[in-house]
């Protein structure tokens, strides 16, 4: 008998996504980094994303409850910027042991909150239950002006393929960049806004998992340049940084595309806006057949693989 284990997360979404029934107002389904629905009469399209943070898998028993809180909303608020949207409303459900201390789940809520104020977002409630680990499921909804949100599926040939920040280590022993990235929901807004972005998803299981996944919704190909890569200074001090930016994940980057004739207008437009947030050129996409090729550092290629974190099939905290 089959487990999910020798399927992985990525074949059982294959599986079950095609049995999920959608409604005529759902713009986009399942696959994205949000849902969109489309209100009639409405000047905005309505963003729906979920995700979870458990104990061992996302957070180490050890880890304050605030900073707990605040990745669970941060991990919402950074798939609506992956569409270019704002965020407006978060519902949480606690799943707990009944021993847990009731200083731990205030601490939970502290940071959740306080995350919420930072970015004016309202918590409406949810549900609790007991479990055997401790868990937050965060819903979260927000709003895009009709038409403007930047899927996954917009990627053409001769694009240009670009990543914010830097990649890598963020889960790795002494690294905190997990618990305190900060989503990229201004460079998300500006990149839709600005009509910039064809593409675009944000970076949670490594670049060697996410990538694959905007070139399979955009049926395309790429030409990756390792040499260029933007390293975090954890990923550096590592025996293989390049390893830890293609395969950690966490990072919670902007990973977008930018048409070849918009280059220099975009450039020139994203120092002036984020002059301490890089944006670096790390590809460029490759038409039908889908060929995707890894420059190395030597000048050589080689084929790049799926990699990153998959979850069923990946066996370690995230």
């Amino acid at each position: 008998m089959k487990t999910l284990r020798d399927i992985g997360e990525n074949g059982l979404l294959r599986g079950i996504l095609p049995l999920l029934p959608q409604r005529a107002d759902t713009i986009v389904g399942p696959g994205d980094d949000c849902a969109v629905v489309r209100v009639p009469g409405s000047a905005d399209d309505w963003l729906f994303t979920t995700d979870p943070v458990i104990e061992r898998r996302h957070f180490l028993p050890g880890t304050p409850a605030r900073l707990v809180g605040r990745k669970a909303i941060a991990r919402a608020v950074s798939d609506i910027a992956a569409m270019g949207g704002t965020p407006l409303w978060i519902l949480v459900d606690l799943v707990a042991p009944s021993s847990t201390p009731l200083s731990r789940i205030r601490g939970l809520y502290d940071g959740m909150a306080a995350a919420a104020k930072k970015w004016n977002l309202g918590i409406l409630g949810g549900d609790t239950a007991e479990g055997d680990t401790l868990e937050l499921h965060i819903t979260g909804v927000g709003r895009i002006p009709r038409g403007t949100a930047v899927l996954r599926s917009g990627a053409r040939a001769s694009d240009l393929v670009y990543v914010t920040g830097a990649l890598g280590a963020a889960y790795l022993p002494g690294c905190r960049h997990h618990l305190l990235f900060e989503p990229r929901l201004e460079a998300g807004q500006f990149l839709a806004s600005k009509k910039f972005a064809t593409s675009m998803m944000d970076l949670s299981d490594g670049l060697a998992a996410d990538l694959p996944r905007l070139l399979d919704a955009s049926k395309r190909g790429v030409r990756l340049d390792a040499a260029v890569l933007p390293l975090s200074s954890a990923a550096r001090k590592t025996q293989h940084p390049l390893h830890h930016a293609l395969c950690d994940g966490e990072d919670f980057e902007l990973l977008f595309t930018i048409a070849p004739r918009n280059r220099a207008r975009f450039e020139s437009a994203w120092k002036k806006e984020f002059p301490s947030l890089p944006a670096t050129r790390i590809g460029e996409i490759l038409a039908p057949p889908a060929k995707r090729i890894l420059q190395l550092p030597d000048g050589t290629s080689v084929p790049l693989r799926p990699g990153g974190y998959q979850h069923f099939l990946s066996h370690k905290g995230k």
